[in-house]
């Protein structure tokens, strides 16, 4: 046996010794690469249009009157070059009064062997920079510059460059290749046990993901929202400024605290993937993977730990991945939030079935209560709303068993470590909402929400092969495939009857009144209007914007019915013919999806953060109250200055050069003003934020100021204190479960 495992440690080291040389030759070529990247030669004076010349001194200059059309107009293109295979960088100097656009291509229209989109030129920019992949060897590269028709525009130079973007996603795949491999070989004798168990996870996997492997991704309802969300994290992540709370890319540089208002700790990884040049909609599909993934295994351990039979918790782990109103949330919506708070729930399930059943210790029931209402709050704001309210619901039915000393101690205990966890998201999100007022607020604040009119009617809840986009529907007025989906609610229907022939215990029945009473939440039935029109706490529920979002918390509880429904068959036969039909239906159902979704959807490939639009903010919500987001700019306005002159400008962090006049200067930048902010000279001395229309931070300098003017985001000290909080106690966690591990390996 010593043989075999220093056998096998010695091929281990020796698969080691290998990877360390690849990564030695990998690191020489990328170095040899990046030191390589130089200018392609393409004069901005050779490129051509049919409309303009150019001019030495102005570069190529377009407006309405040179144009006889207000549709876009191709006013530029060029340069017809050879390109060798690889990755390149465009940049472009230009000035506009009105948005125009950029697309780089090959001359006979060959897309195939390009990698790029449509890029925005913003009118608040004089520069743009971004990337395109080569796919194949070409002659007759060709950039497009589209004018609209609209205002002036001037191109003064182009400029393509040969980048490493390539070679350093090459390596970070053969990084990942070689850890699978590690990884797998480590624990070979586990995987060979638990084959079957993989497969089927791997399986369920693959099935709620099936719309990935399509060219590109559906343009969801959030889509652009959520993925303005990632490269706004990757750019403070590549400026050092961790954890992200206002990101600077955000309208044109004008910045947007969304993440203070919503969670968004698992867009890190996203972002660092974005940071290794990963394009944006593969980053996103790799991101939706990881969710699926994590809601596959915790769905599967949970579900495992109440009934205790593997083969019940992989069929409710397939129920509960495939639910058709998740997978619209996923590829319908992008409700990147609401999708990923959903990888959590079967975690706090399992937290209060086992508080109520007394099954674990009370630390342990707490602790997964925490994890899971941590996760939810560090995602989606509002799915942690309804899970409280759902709870709170709980312990009112079962006020009895609520009021029992352990179950009363657990739950204190989870609310103590909740808090705990997530206090790095909590307090600056409280701090926010209480001192600075932003459109949410007034929200909130003003006239009563009325949802009702949002909720599902009954008959929807029954059309499951309605169109999932249902963009053409003249019924309802959701536009959405709205119902758990026909294998969750075919469970409801066996344990009504269950109920009806005496079959159906006590945990059938709450189980089957909670997801009835849960799926009347979240109709059209449910006195939303009534509830928020007279009462405040009504209001505040209502908050939830559309009633349906309580499906998610419906199909949690149909989950676990399809578990108790399936301990409860008599015979073996019967139960296996139910089985059969659970998974034939979800197999049937996700490839009806995903031939829907082939079908009807908008796909888009993203490639670079170019290709999105920063204005991309929904509604505002998180905008301070009064701002028009629609004038602003990225012009400084002064008042009594000589010169005030912008020298550095790196993510929150800006530096000026300011020389006043005999008066009181007045200075105003292109920046949004909340909380954290502050305005410094070089000596340190801060001067204070003054209120303006547009809520931009201005500032005064007294007369005969010169020198050098910092604005800087700081977190307050409350916040770095919450921060630490939260670090401390999820490192004391990860410790006392790596004792507990090595405890039990030395038994």
């Amino acid at each position: 046996m010593d043989m075999l495992l220093n056998n096998s440690g010695k091929k281990f080291y020796l698969v080691l010794l290998i990877e360390f040389l690849v990564f030695c030759v990998l690191g020489t070529v990328l170095l040899t690469q990046w030191r390589s990247d130089s200018e392609v030669n393409a004069a901005i004076s050779d490129w051509q249009s049919d409309y303009i010349m150019y001019d030495e001194t102005q570069g190529w200059y377009v407006d309405e009157g040179m144009v006889g059309t207000e549709e876009s107009t191709d006013i530029l293109y060029g340069p017809f070059i050879s390109l060798k295979r690889g990755t390149y960088s465009v940049k472009i100097d230009y000035e506009c009064e009105q948005n125009q656009s950029s697309l780089v291509y090959a001359g006979n229209g060959n897309h195939v062997k390009l990698k790029s989109g449509t890029v925005i030129l913003s009118r608040n920019l004089d520069r743009i920079a971004y990337g395109f992949t080569v796919k194949d060897d070409i002659d007759n590269l060709e950039i497009l510059i589209k004018y609209n028709g609209e205002g002036s525009f001037r191109i003064k130079n182009i400029t393509i460059s040969r980048t490493s973007a390539g070679m350093i996603r090459f390596v970070l795949c053969i990084s990942a290749l070689f850890l699978c491999l590690d990884v797998c070989f480590l624990l070979r004798e586990s995987i060979k046990k638990q084959r079957n168990l993989l497969l089927s996870l791997g399986a369920i996997i693959l099935l709620s993901s099936l719309p990935l492997l399509a060219q590109g991704i559906g343009k969801g309802h959030d889509l652009d929202f959520h993925l303005m969300r990632i490269e706004g994290i990757a750019r403070e992540i590549r400026y050092g400024n961790i954890p992200v709370r206002l990101s600077s890319l955000w309208l044109d540089g004008n910045g947007y605290p969304v993440s203070v208002y919503y969670g968004d700790l698992l867009l890190y990884v996203p972002a660092v993937l974005r940071l290794f040049y990963v394009p944006v909609i593969e980053a996103y599909k790799l991101y939706v993977v990881m969710i699926n993934t994590g809601t596959a295994v915790i769905t599967y351990l949970c579900m495992k730990s109440i009934f205790k039979k593997e083969k019940v918790a992989l069929l409710v782990s397939l129920l509960y991945c495939t639910a058709s109103y998740r997978m619209v949330s996923i590829y319908v919506r992008a409700a990147v939030g609401e999708y990923s708070a959903m990888m959590f729930l079967p975690l706090i399930a399992l937290a209060v079935y086992h508080i109520y059943r007394e099954e674990s210790s009370c630390k342990i029931n707490a602790l997964y209560l925490a994890i899971g209402m941590s996760g939810v709050i560090g995602t989606h704001i509002l799915s942690a709303e309804m899970v409280v309210f759902t709870l709170v619901l709980i312990c009112i039915v079962f006020f009895r068993n609520t009021c029992r000393r352990n179950v009363i101690k657990t739950y204190l205990l989870a609310i103590a470590e909740t808090c705990a966890i997530s206090a790095y998201f909590i307090v600056p999100f409280l701090d926010y909402c209480i001192n600075v007022p932003v459109e949410i607020n007034s929200i909130i604040q003003g006239e009563e929400q009325l949802i009702q009119e949002f909720g599902v009617s009954l008959s929807e809840y029954f059309s499951f092969f309605r169109d999932i986009f249902s963009s053409g529907s003249v019924h309802g007025n959701k536009e959405l495939l709205l119902t758990p989906g026909p294998a969750l609610l075919l469970t409801l229907v066996a344990a009504v009857i269950f109920w009806v022939n005496g079959r159906g215990d006590k945990e059938v029945k709450l189980m089957t009144t909670g997801a009835i009473f849960i799926l009347f939440l979240a109709s059209d039935l449910f006195p939303w209007n009534y509830l928020s029109a007279n009462y405040k706490l009504g209001n505040l529920l209502a908050q939830i914007q559309f009633p349906w979002r309580y499906i998610s918390i419906a199909t949690v509880f149909l989950t676990l019915l399809a578990g108790s429904i399936l301990l409860r068959f008599s015979a073996d036969a019967e139960k296996q013919v139910y089985e059969n039909i659970l998974v034939g239906i979800c197999i049937l159902m996700s490839c009806f999806f995903v031939s829907n979704y082939n079908d009807d959807a908008r796909f888009v490939d993203y490639y670079d953060k170019a290709e999105l639009s920063t204005f991309a903010v929904g509604s505002g919500e998180y905008l301070r109250q009064g701002t028009d987001r629609y004038t602003l700019s990225a012009e400084i306005y002064q008042e009594n200055m000589r010169e005030v002159k912008q020298e550095t400008a790196r993510g929150c962090y800006r530096k000026l050069r300011c020389i006043g006049s005999e008066k009181e200067g007045v200075v105003q930048v292109p920046v949004l003003s909340y909380k954290g902010y502050q305005v410094t000279d070089q000596n340190g001395v801060e001067y204070p934020i003054s209120q303006n229309y547009n809520n931009l931070i201005q500032f005064s300098l007294p007369a005969g100021f010169e020198g050098d003017i910092v604005i800087d985001f700081k977190e307050p000290w409350y916040w770095r204190a919450a921060e630490a909080i939260s670090l401390a106690l999820i490192i004391a966690l990860c410790i006392r479960k790596a004792f507990k591990m090595h405890i039990n390996v030395v038994r």
